[in-house]
């Protein structure tokens, strides 16, 4: 038996080498009838290609009669049973298709046996494999056919292409669109002696506006949007579209309409008049509008590139300079504090980003510490988290109690922002005579407290969001002792919602262990660390949102 799958593997390797060794059809067919008879002892054989819904013969080996092969192929079932029913009732004992995908090539039809008329699982897979490798061979021979065939089409149109080099030459060196319509211009009334053309835009299927219109009107839009769906170059005399299509090209004098392709897509839609001469449109013609049109469409599609190639440029330079007032904004300096060390970082995930973070000195004792993180990203996130800034930075000196500073923090957000627009806060103030940190979360993660005994503690008390309502909300205040060595950890979901390459979160678990492990660092290498980690969970992923983070330590 083993033998038998050895000799069956080595005979469908060499067929399979011959077999793609040459693109000619009948040759395929032929040798893969032969392998099939040979190896199975089929006395006779025959090999039928679909045709017009029924089926023709196309080779056969020993007595096969071709007279009865009326069958309508059109109503086959899907494995081909009936079909198989059909010709057993002509003796035919086995039929296998040859099918590449869900494309059918041949039938092969085999005859009576010398060893009987059935065939073991070994020699039905074995045919199965046979007719896979012919499919196989006959989809690569169909495919180096048509490969010849665009050679030839492209040697034909050589001539044509190197009368269109210097044209192609010459709207390369153009970037003006009005030098490139002028171009066209010309280029339409010198080779076709025609002087009514217009070049309407192509927007999702749809006429939108025009480059040039030299017709006096072009009013119906259904029409014109109907010739959106033209794939190729037509001359309206000889189009199929439709009565009414043909009365619009009569009355407004078109006599040829051609889409501009830019890397396949359409981009733009040529509509031509008749030529001054009143000289019927040749194939030559069509030919050479065709390359005009998708050759100055593109220049067209170039210059409006270059155009937003340069105005990219204007707003990166400007998100650049956005970004360093950003940074201005941000805490340059880390306040000195008694017994506290204090530290902290902020990566936007874009130019600029929505986070925000401040350490603002009240007295020689307290020490106001804010983080947030503006919904959103990008500049409209980096605007409004400007706002919040400069209001927090007005309203902390006043000595008002947290519970105030929020309200009219939310206020101000509220007043100035849209309805979907909020800022997650946090805010507290750490206390250096009495060691303690008197807080209000407003919708933010909470922080973490990793105390001296290594205990966790998640600073959750406050209320609502800014932003979110109007009406002044009750946030609950809560104080948290500190005692030497606790560490507190103030973070955006940047650092928690970090995603990997299995779209897994870095979480707040991980965080916390990390924090158990870096206790004993400075503040300052502690945050790094953290972000490091961060960034090497999410390696081979884009970060998604800023990362800022807040590092205090008591010392």
């Amino acid at each position: 038996m083993q033998q038998n799958i050895i000799i069956n593997l080595e005979s469908l390797l060499e067929l399979s080498a011959r077999l793609n060794e040459t693109h000619d059809k009948e040759f395929i067919l032929n040798s893969t009838l032969l392998s099939l008879m040979g190896k199975l002892k089929v006395l006779r054989a025959g090999v039928l290609l679909p045709k017009n819904n029924g089926l023709s013969l196309f080779l056969s080996k020993g007595k096969f009669s071709p007279s009865f092969f009326k069958y309508d192929l059109s109503k086959c079932s899907g494995d081909y049973s009936d079909l198989r029913e059909y010709l057993g009732e002509q003796n035919i004992r086995f039929v296998f298709p040859i099918e590449y995908r869900e494309k059918l090539f041949a039938f092969i039809c085999l005859g009576d046996r010398l060893t009987g008329n059935n065939l073991s699982s070994e020699e039905e897979k074995y045919a199965r494999l046979v007719c896979t490798i012919s499919a196989n061979a006959l989809q690569n021979a169909e495919h180096q056919a048509s490969l010849i065939q665009e050679k030839i089409t492209i040697e034909q149109r050589n001539q044509l292409l190197t009368t269109l080099f210097e044209m192609s030459r010459d709207f390369s060196n153009l970037l003006s669109k009005k030098e490139i319509i002028k171009m066209l211009s010309f280029h339409l009334m010198g080779q076709l002696m025609v002087n009514r053309f217009a070049i309407f835009q192509i927007e999702n299927n749809k006429i939108e506006d025009a480059y040039i219109n030299r017709f006096e009107k072009l009013e119906d839009v259904s029409v014109l949007n109907r010739m959106t769906r033209i794939k190729e170059p037509v001359i309206c005399d000889n189009s199929n579209y439709g009565e009414n299509f043909s009365e619009y090209c009569l009355k407004y004098g078109i006599k040829v309409i051609a889409p501009m392709f830019v890397q396949g897509n359409p981009k733009a839609l040529l509509i031509i008049g008749k030529k001054m001469n009143a000289s019927n449109f040749t194939d030559e013609n069509i030919q050479f509008i065709e390359a005009l049109g998708n050759t100055s469409i593109s220049t067209l599609e170039s210059e409006r590139l270059f155009k937003e190639e340069i105005e990219k440029k204007k707003l990166e330079n400007e998100l650049n300079l956005a970004l360093d007032i950003q940074k201005n904004l941000l805490p340059k300096n880390v306040p000195s504090v008694n017994n506290f060390e204090i530290h902290g970082i902020s990566l936007p995930s874009r130019h600029v980003g929505g986070d925000y973070f401040d350490f603002i000195k009240l007295s020689d004792t307290r020490t106001l510490v804010a983080i947030a993180d503006v919904s959103g990203k990008g500049l409209p996130a980096a605007l409004l988290m400007a706002n919040v800034q400069a209001a927090l930075r007005v309203i902390a000196p006043l000595g008002l109690p947290l519970k105030e500073i929020v309200q009219r923090l939310n206020k101000i957000v509220f007043l100035n922002t849209s309805s979907d627009k909020f800022v997650t806060f946090f805010v507290g103030i750490l206390d250096s005579e009495y060691q303690t940190f008197e807080y209000i979360n407003a919708g933010h993660n909470p922080p973490v407290i990793l105390h001296s005994d290594l205990q966790i503690e998640h600073l959750k008390a406050g209320g609502l969001i800014l932003g979110f309502m109007d009406e002044p909300f009750e946030y609950e205040q809560a104080v948290v002792k500190l005692h030497k060595d606790s560490v507190i950890c103030l973070f955006t979901d940047g650092i928690t919602e970090a995603l990997d390459t299995q779209n897994a979160e870095y979480g707040e678990e991980r965080l916390e262990s990390l924090l158990k492990d870096i206790r004993k660092f400075p503040v300052n290498e502690m945050l790094n660390i953290i972000v490091e980690d961060v960034q090497q969970f999410a390696i081979g992923t884009q970060q998604f949102d800023d990362i800022t983070l807040i590092g205090v330590k008591v010392i």
